[in-house]
């Protein structure tokens, strides 16, 4: 799994060849209000698409009524490059009283011009005032930095502005925090279709706590003995298979690596039907096992368990990993 990055003209330059492979997503400034234009937007653009690196593209918003609202949003528009995956509106600083309207009107205008999937990044402080809870838009992405979960709902959450990754040096990290797969920020049209499911895994887990706290491996689910290596950074670790009694374990693909669910963040993958809502899809009692019912694909499923071709989503169903798209 790789990195989550946002980035501005303050990232200054950066090694594309270095930090491309570290990278899942990239959300880059385009503008500052209206009249302003990052600088390095243009450059880094070209560099993502040379290096193959999905973007999306972000606007720090400075409206200060619905009809300048709709004014910036055009400018954001015209300027953006319309390979982004998505586009948000970065709504940090009141700029005038209803804050929610002024949001409202940026993000439907950018659905009018054309963007898919539109996006709201608010400050954890200015959620309530704002009234981000009524605003309408496709996700939302909050900061909150010390190692607490942002206490609003959201699907991404920026975690801190001290990263750092290779190539690119200190840097703001991002990790996805909702039921909404990286696979789903990775289609731009919020859709299914053409989709490729994740080969392995039933989800990813970051660490709670500062980078250099170590979070122990144990050498089994069961007994809890300490392997010798333990999970100390900020980085997301495939979860393969996960283990519900007597506590509830997560393990990250070997023997000897299994950990404590409640020492991390976890963003479980799930299953979506390929097919129109209402299709069938067969149910069994285990993997290869005895058929117990259908489901009908209408809302996406968790997954507990991975084997033989077959996905777990609870309550001892188990259906073909052929008929979903795991993401």
């Amino acid at each position: 799994m790789g990195h989550i990055v946002d980035i501005s003209k303050w990232n200054g330059n950066i090694d594309w060849s270095v930090a491309a492979p570290q990278l899942d997503l990239v959300i880059a400034r385009v503008q500052d209000g209206s009249n302003y234009v990052d600088p390095m937007y243009k450059e880094y653009v070209q560099a993502m698409k040379s290096y193959k690196v999905p973007y999306g593209n972000y606007a720090f918003c400075r409206f200060t009524s619905i009809a300048d609202a709709k004014k910036e949003a055009q400018d954001f528009w015209a300027r953006g490059d319309k390979g982004a995956l998505f586009w948000v509106a970065d709504v940090e600083v009141k700029t005038m009283d209803d804050m929610q309207g002024g949001t409202q009107a940026f993000i439907d205008e950018l659905r009018r011009l054309g963007a898919k999937k539109v996006g709201l990044y608010v400050g954890h402080h200015t959620y309530e005032a704002f009234g981000a809870a009524n605003i309408k838009a496709d996700f939302t992405w909050i900061p909150r930095y010390g190692g607490n979960k942002p206490a609003y709902p959201c699907d991404m959450w920026q975690y801190t502005e001290t990263g750092n990754v290779s190539g690119i040096g200190k840097c703001d990290l991002n990790y996805l925090i909702g039921n909404k797969s990286l696979s789903w920020f990775l289609d731009g049209n919020g859709d299914n279709k053409g989709q490729q499911s994740r080969p392995v895994g039933i989800g990813t887990a970051v660490s709670k706590y500062p980078v250099g706290y170590e979070v122990n491996l144990n050498t089994n689910p069961t007994d809890f003995i300490f392997s010798g290596n333990s999970i100390k950074d900020k980085n997301p670790y495939l979860i393969y298979k996960a283990w519900w009694i007597p506590e509830y374990m997560i393990n990250f693909g070997g023997d000897q690596q299994w950990a404590k669910l409640e020492h991390f963040d976890v963003q479980w993958f799930y299953a979506y039907s390929k097919y129109p809502s209402g299709y069938q899809i067969r149910h069994y009692d285990g993997p290869n096992g005895k058929d117990t019912g259908f489901v009908d694909g209408s809302e996406p499923y968790r997954l507990f368990g991975r084997q033989d071709g077959h996905v777990d989503i609870g309550g001892n169903r188990w259906i073909r990993e052929e008929h979903v798209v795991i993401r």
